[in-house]
């Protein structure tokens, strides 16, 4: 059952990968070459600008494909493991119910939590000299969020043979 969740996940992964890519090609890059049309009209005329590491037009059509996908196939494989992982273990919910409460805890745990105390940039607007140490405490706000979040799932766990369901919810997310 595991080698089958783990092939459903890794798919539906590329798929929203895919999906992913066709929203960034048309809500995403139109600013972004409106933004590089700018900066160039904004530079002297003949002055050297920033050598082009790889071109525009692979970044826009197949490294953007490329990246999503394997992002949504990496992501869509971490899910259907977690799924794995926790169903039929925590409480009676069916497996749609499980999966929308287990992507719903992964967006706030590895996502809300470390946006709201450390946002990302825009590449333009943030010190060069502090990207690294940005990096860093994001990252370690994430893995503080993960390491609360299991907490929190084993505090419950105990507080739920003590006191009601919901009441254990409530303390244990306090």
């Amino acid at each position: 059952m595991l080698r089958a969740l783990l092939i459903c996940g890794l798919l539906a992964g590329v798929c929203g990968g895919l999906v992913a890519t066709g929203f960034a090609e048309l809500v995403g890059e139109p600013p972004v070459e409106e933004a590089i049309a700018f900066e160039e009209s904004q530079s002297p005329a003949g002055a050297p600008g920033d050598p082009e590491l790889v071109a525009r037009g692979l970044q826009r059509g197949v490294g953007l494909l490329t990246a999503a996908s394997v992002y949504g196939l990496a992501l869509g494989g971490l899910f259907a493991l977690g799924f794995a992982a926790v169903y039929g273990r925590v409480g009676r919910a069916g497996p749609a119910r499980t999966a929308l409460w287990l992507a719903a805890a992964a967006f706030v745990v590895v996502f809300l939590v470390p946006f709201v105390k450390y946002p990302a940039n825009p590449p333009a607007v943030g010190e060069a000299d502090t990207i690294a140490a940005r990096t860093e405490l994001y990252f370690a706000m994430m893995a503080i969020s993960l390491l609360a979040a299991v907490a929190a799932a084993r505090v419950h766990a105990v507080l739920a043979r003590r006191r009601s369901p919901s009441s254990a919810t409530v303390l244990a997310l306090a």
